[in-house]
């Protein structure tokens, strides 16, 4: 996809400047005095990069192939009884978040960005509207676990009270669930995110590799903790083809 190519052409040459190892080096030396001293690198890799989901109409081109859905500028339109529903995507997780995993290390974190950014299936699709959003308040809640929001989901439809409550009850959204009739399975389906449940459409819990489901609503503290282990097993399965 375009914009996700362009970012990476533009961090690479960054990373093999002489700019960035001037940055680094300075960087590195004020660490000797100063444990909270700027990372510029850091900084510039954010400056260089532009959010696809945002901006890129191919890959609005693409996810509307997939989901037979018309293609606007950068988002999707979805009619649901007759109203429109405008839908932009949101990506399973954002750069900064597999950058932090690898510590920084680029030739570790750019391979994984590119992994994920160009793998279609990671990209799900949200009503758009002001905040809350499902696409915002899921890190809000859930520290941007898909898992997590997925379980939510199930047991929204379920009639339960939830924490991602205030994100389905905006209009537009609360619009858009209807459609699927509180039916789970048919939600999964839809679009298309069966690599993420189980034969009975239990959800699959990414901290545990997708060895285990999701039974229970974690708390703050438990998403912390088991953050490592969600991204690294995230990763690992994408970079397997599990989520295809």
């Amino acid at each position: 996809m375009k914009v996700q190519q362009e970012n990476i052409e533009r961090f690479k040459l960054f990373y093999n400047s002489d700019f960035y190892n001037t940055l680094l080096q300075e960087y590195q030396q004020k660490l000797n005095n100063d444990k909270k001293a700027m990372n510029y690198v850091n900084e510039v890799f954010e400056y260089l990069s532009v959010d696809p989901d945002s901006c890129d109409f191919e890959l609005y081109k693409l996810l509307g192939e997939k989901h037979k859905l018309l293609p606007r500028k950068y988002y999707l339109e979805d009619e649901v009884d007759g109203q429109t529903i405008r839908l932009s995507a949101d990506i399973v997780c954002g750069r900064k978040q597999i950058v932090n995993y690898h510590d920084g290390e680029f030739e570790k974190w750019i391979l994984d960005y590119e992994l994920i950014r160009s793998n279609l299936s990671l990209h799900f699709l949200w009503p758009k509207h002001k905040a809350p959003t499902i696409n915002t308040y899921r890190y809000t809640k859930y520290l941007d676990r898909i898992d997590c929001l997925l379980y939510d989901i199930k047991e929204y439809f379920s009639g339960k009270e939830t924490p991602m409550i205030p994100a389905y009850q905006q209009e537009i959204t609360a619009k858009w669930l209807c459609k699927f009739k509180n039916d789970f399975p048919y939600f999964i389906n839809s679009l298309q995110l069966n690599a993420f449940v189980d034969s009975e459409y239990n959800v699959l819990d990414i901290s545990k590799g997708q060895n285990q489901i999701l039974n229970r609503i974690y708390s703050r503290p438990e998403l912390v903790k088991t953050m490592n282990d969600y991204m690294k097993n995230l990763l690992e399965l994408n970079s397997k083809g599990k989520f295809q």
